[in-house]
């Protein structure tokens, strides 16, 4: 059953919620008579100038009257929990990240409380999508979801497409209604809703023709779909050359079928570019075509808005850019000699080093960059990322001189920044190092510490910190 949504954490002073004589504690039912699921339908109604705010205190049903301009906030804080009811996914997806990772709760080497448990949640749910980008399949709406979605107009939304091909997609997905999908998605444009789309693919599977088809059925619906994004099938250990039903084993690309899909999509890029006014290319290939095949990233130009950057496509170009707006802040010389230690994936490798020269150029300063090879889920998985906290002390332990800081991409943790996906917590692996560490988000966050390692004194570096770096 979906969990109560409302429980008032803080009221921010002098908000209207604060005037109002809302308290933590509170537990806000409804607004304007709508009740209030989640957070979708909070930030629907709370937008009102003119609200009547139902809420329970210790029992009591309780009503206030709060007027406010449109564009500000309640002043209203939700506590973690009680949290919004998260609706999983019913379908077997053929590389499903839950069939990348272990089996839940069965004992694997150095992992004293398993993996992150948030991590099996197999999460399908519009709202998320609406909500975080999150992707969904399209699968699982029902006749209510789609009114709300009518009502609420949450859009864009993120779809999991993978092919348009009836019958594939049925095979690929595994689910109730797979095969609907084009017409869910011309369903969402007759309510005015738009789409992101991505296409996971395995090769010999729905490559191909089968991706030419999905390209040229999905830019047919434009403008309901915005944008396509190619990606390739990520695997670990526990589901590489794994083989379900009469499809083909799955495996990873190799850099010369990745040369011919880039090739393959280049050529529906240049159509499509001639086709729009803009010069949209309307289908993006993600980051990892690139490394693959070592090409250089296409232009910030390319990605145009970067709409589809958290599923990869564009990310590395943005760092690379950011990087080059940033760097001139980096300090001209360290007080004494320092020594800085960049971790990353293995795939980002390449990049993080040009980075690395720049860095090198601040007097007195000695860096390294420290790719990390995942142990456990396999070394051909290279992100960042999807390093578990146990791999990266293992690398850190082995380097015999790590520094004076250590700067780690804050990809490797959740969204709280406090636990890697092996459940290692951000303190437990601070207590495991030797010198300082910290997580950066992004060019200018990593600046910033090299900053602070050029104005601390003598005194304050700690011989042997590390420092790791990037995105990816």
């Amino acid at each position: 059953m979906p969990k109560l949504y409302g429980w008032v954490r803080e009221v921010v002073p002098d908000s209207p919620a604060d005037r109002a004589g809302l308290q933590p504690g509170d537990l806000i039912r409804t607004i304007n008579g709508q009740l209030i699921r989640d957070l979708v339908d909070y930030r629907f109604y709370v937008a009102e100038e003119e609200l009547t705010i139902g809420f329970e205190r210790q029992l009591d049903q309780h009503e206030v009257y709060i007027s406010k301009t449109y564009d500000e906030d309640l002043g209203v804080l939700f506590g973690e929990e009680p949290a919004p009811f998260i609706r999983q996914c019913a379908n077997k997806c053929v590389f499903c990240f839950i069939k990348g990772l272990p089996e839940r709760f069965t004992p694997q080497p150095g992992l004293a409380h398993g993996m992150r448990a948030t991590l099996y949640i197999k999460d399908d749910d519009y709202r998320y999508s609406f909500l975080f980008g999150n992707f969904i399949t399209l699968t699982n709406l029902k006749e209510h979801d789609w009114q709300r979605l009518d009502e609420q107009k949450l859009t864009p939304l993120y779809v999991s497409v993978h092919t348009t091909d009836p019958d594939l997609r049925r095979k690929m997905v595994d689910g109730p209604r797979a095969g609907d999908i084009i017409e869910h998605i011309k369903r969402l444009g007759s309510i005015g809703i738009t789409c992101h789309t991505q296409l996971v693919l395995c090769p010999t599977i729905n490559d191909g023709p089968h991706l030419d088809r999905s390209i040229r059925d999905l830019a047919e619906l434009r403008p309901i779909v915005e944008s396509i994004s190619v990606v390739p099938v990520g695997l670990t250990k526990y589901n590489n050359m794994i083989k379900t039903g009469d499809l083909p084993t799955l495996r990873h690309y190799t850099r010369e079928e990745a040369e011919a899909m880039i090739e393959q999509v280049e050529a529906h890029q240049r159509r499509l570019e001639a086709e729009d006014a803009e010069g949209d290319p309307f289908v993006y290939l993600s980051d990892e075509w690139y490394y693959l095949t070592g090409r250089k990233f296409p232009s910030a130009r390319h990605y145009g808005s970067y709409a589809q950057i958290e599923n990869g496509v564009g990310m590395t170009r943005y760092l690379i850019d950011q990087w080059a707006r940033r760097k001139r802040k980096l300090p001209a010389s360290m007080p004494g000699p320092r020594r800085l230690t960049l971790v990353t994936g293995t795939m980002a490798k390449p990049v993080i080093e040009k980075f690395a020269e720049d860095m090198r150029k601040v007097e007195r300063l000695e860096v390294q960059v420290l790719p990390v090879v995942n142990q456990f889920f396999g070394a051909e998985v290279t992100v960042a990322g999807l390093l578990c906290g146990q791999d990266v002390l293992a690398a850190l332990a082995k380097n015999g001189n790590l520094g004076d800081l250590v700067l780690l991409p804050h990809v490797m943790l959740d969204n709280a920044g406090e636990r890697f996906l092996d459940d290692v917590t951000v303190e437990e692996f601070k207590e495991r190092l030797p010198v300082r560490a910290e997580f950066v988000r992004n060019a200018q966050e990593t600046i910033e510490a090299i900053r602070l390692l050029a104005s601390a004194g003598n005194e304050s570096i700690s011989a042997g910190s590390v420092v790791v770096s990037g995105n990816h």
